[in-house]
């Protein structure tokens, strides 16, 4: 679709309108209530970067300067393919998320997510998964890429938010991912759990030959077991609201009131299990 100033696509499937650990750290954020006329506004914790769908040909090539740079410092043969979009990245049932900083507008993160509401995942079709993934719907997670900085743990604790949020709307029974050493340890942390064995590693398509830890998250317990465990990402997750998380502005008008109302800020504690 052509729109003035820019060449523009929609994300198919979508409605329209190096490994040490990371101490806490407090991020600045800013409450706020949104401009309405109605006694329900909702308030929420701003944040210092926005999360949104890949839009446009010049988010997405933010999207792949940002991957390639992690890549090329994790995995370099594989960040040699990734130099330019991939054709994946605008199948059908596929989004990018991308995460800007809003001092600056530079790019901090990036997700690819593609669903098989329309064709499976690459996950069904290049292995036999057990049965209890068979025949469900599930989530691919491709090309998580987070730039290092005070941001990184923040930025990606917010991609996996959108993710998680995204998925819940379109019923996505499991979230799936290929799970690069030592990457893979931090998809454990946050509640990934092995859909072979821990020893088992496997080799698919995008992973360009690195073997890898295919590893699933089942959305309808989620919330549940991060109550139950008391874990640190239930508050950021399920209790807060983060407007600058834009998945659906598509489809809501919430994104484009004023706002009126600012408070002091308050401190987001960071769980200290997210590492670069």
């Amino acid at each position: 679709m052509k729109i003035a100033g820019g060449k523009h696509w929609w994300p198919l499937g979508v409605p329209a309108g190096p490994t040490e650990r990371v101490r806490p750290f407090n991020i600045t954020s800013r409450h706020h209530d949104d401009t309405s006329d109605s006694a329900g506004a909702r308030k929420g914790n701003l944040l210092p970067f926005r999360i949104q769908l890949v839009r446009n040909d010049k988010q997405l090539d933010s999207a792949v300067r940002i991957r390639h740079a992690v890549y090329q410092r994790h995995l370099p043969t594989l960040a040699e393919l990734l130099t330019a979009p991939e054709d994946a990245d605008k199948q059908e049932n596929t989004i990018v998320l991308l995460g800007t900083s809003k001092a600056d507008g530079i790019p901090l993160g990036t997700m690819r997510i593609h669903t098989n509401s329309g064709r499976l995942v690459e996950f069904e079709r290049e292995l036999e998964l057990p049965a209890k993934y068979q025949g469900r719907t599930i989530a691919h997670v491709a090309r998580l890429a987070v730039a290092n900085g005070p941001l990184s743990g923040l930025v990606k604790l917010s991609l996996f938010k959108a993710l998680h949020r995204y998925c819940l709307a379109l019923q996505i029974e499991y979230m799936m991912v290929a799970g690069k050493p030592p990457i893979d340890r931090q998809y454990e942390r946050l509640g990934f759990e092995d859909v072979f064995g821990q020893d088992d590693y496997v080799s698919i398509t995008s992973s360009g030959g690195i073997p890898v830890r295919v590893m699933a998250f089942e959305l309808a317990t989620a919330e549940q077991r991060w109550r139950d465990a008391q874990h640190p990402l239930y508050k950021f997750m399920v209790q807060e609201f983060h407007p600058d998380i834009e998945i659906f502005q598509s489809v809501s008008s919430m994104w484009s009131q004023p706002r009126r109302v600012r408070r002091s800020p308050a401190p987001i504690e960071l769980p200290d299990f997210l590492v670069v």
